[in-house]
């Protein structure tokens, strides 16, 4: 049995044991390595090697930023501030989840981070007005998946990180547009959806006082987005350093401003990016290793020369793309796929003429399918825990809005130039 089998065997078979995947893939690494008696110490050597980037420091703050941010009570002003929007619509409370989504995702740039955060204070409420909790879970969860395509978002850095010579400005200027398409098609599904079922209506009315209230408390949230994106792209900012200004200002206005933000609050936000940031950065180092030893087997030239027997085509070999990306994510979460796949199929998409940015926000979105699908699903299941109602109920019910994404996925993947405008327009394309 040839090492390269024994890695994907072992692979496989920890995955299916539950075993992390940072775990499963370095205990498999380690074993062909073992195998092929490759030197221990260089084990160790490429990890190190792998998080040897000062580029990596902007994960943990913006993950801490996003931390801070949500337990400053800026997602109730949020809620008010899409509510004035759209709150007189017919089933406003699903149109409400939606913008909170995409304004929210543009703060914490994590889908799972949105369902529950989200889903925490909407998926009750929701399903309590309307009688409807698989549809309160399925919008949630669904819309959960704008967060890492609209900017900041925490897989497009590590994308740029698996990737390699990516401007992080373009990406994130490159995922406005996609972002606000999902955002639209979900409320074009919504729009039938509530009409089928004949939702109601709310009709409450607000004062001009009340409206400048809602849009001044608003504006404190939106700002954090703006000044983090906007450092980057105006180059007047790292994005390490935008990470920085992002913990500073989230800090400044939990304390002093919304004035909900505690000592305790701050040390379970630094908890928890901790924990998170750890799984992303063990999985980065993991990811190098096994990288490092794929090239050796001369495995990312043999699936180059592959797909290249197959088609010349770019539109093909994203078409094939598509498949893989979907098949992987339903076994697979979205972080740990980028990390795994794209330093193998970035240069390939180059050599296929696909432009960088354009295959970036192709795997981010395509890969992100994958935390609402199952069996995986991780933001199902969160979204389906929240509601109390068996999973299988809120698959169900996300199949319209699944079928929205899917037509986003096809325009983004096969019109590039619906969004590349933007970065290109900057001068970052």
């Amino acid at each position: 049995m040839s090492a390269l089998l024994i890695y994907i065997v072992l692979f496989l078979a920890l995955i299916a044991y539950s075993l992390p995947i940072a775990f499963a893939l370095g205990l498999s690494t380690l074993s062909v390595f073992i195998i092929t008696d490759q030197p221990l110490d260089l084990f160790a050597q490429r990890m190190w090697t792998g998080l040897d980037k000062f580029t990596l420091v902007a994960i943990p703050l913006f993950i801490l930023a996003g931390e801070l941010m949500g337990g400053s009570g800026i997602l109730i002003r949020l809620m008010d501030f899409a509510r004035l929007l759209v709150g007189r619509v017919r089933g406003g409370l699903l149109y409400i989840n939606i913008l909170v989504s995409m304004f929210f995702g543009g703060i914490n740039g994590s889908a799972v981070a949105d369902t529950s955060a989200i889903g925490s204070m909407m998926i009750k409420p929701t399903a309590k007005e309307y009688n409807d909790p698989d549809t309160a879970a399925a919008i949630t969860a669904s819309s959960s998946i704008v967060g890492p395509v609209i900017p900041p978002s925490l897989p497009m850095l590590i994308y740029v990180f698996a990737a390699g010579n990516v401007s992080v400005a373009g990406m994130f200027m490159a995922g406005i547009v996609p972002g606000i398409l999902l955002g639209l098609s979900m409320m074009i599904v919504t729009f039938f959806l509530t009409r089928k079922k004949k939702y109601p209506a709310d009709s409450k009315r607000y004062t001009l006082k009340e409206v400048f209230a809602i849009i001044r408390r608003f504006s404190i949230a939106a700002v954090l987005p703006i000044i983090m994106v906007a450092g980057i792209v105006g180059g007047v900012a790292s994005p390490t350093e935008a990470g920085c200004i992002g913990v500073l200002y989230a800090l400044l206005i939990g304390f002093f401003v919304t004035k909900e933000l505690t000592v305790k609050a701050v040390y379970d936000a630094m908890v928890r990016t901790i924990g998170i940031s750890a799984i992303v950065m063990i999985m980065i180092a993991i990811g190098n290793v096994a990288i490092w030893w794929l090239t050796m087997e001369g495995i990312p030239a043999q699936i180059s020369n592959w797909f290249q027997s197959i088609t010349s085509s770019g539109a093909v070999f994203l078409l094939l793309m598509i498949l893989l990306y979907l098949l992987i994510g339903l076994f697979i979460e979205q972080a740990a796929a980028i990390v795994m796949l794209v330093p193998v199929f970035a240069p390939l998409a180059n050599v296929y003429g696909i432009d960088p940015l354009h295959f970036g926000i192709f795997t981010c979105l395509a890969l992100a399918i994958g935390l609402i699908t199952p069996p995986v699903g991780l933001c199902t299941f969160v979204s389906s825990s929240i509601a109390q109602i068996p999973v299988q109920r809120v698959f169900r019910a996300s199949v319209p809005y699944l079928a929205a994404i899917f037509i986003i996925l096809v325009l983004v993947t096969f019109v590039p130039q619906s969004f590349l405008w933007l970065p290109q327009m900057l001068g970052l394309g």
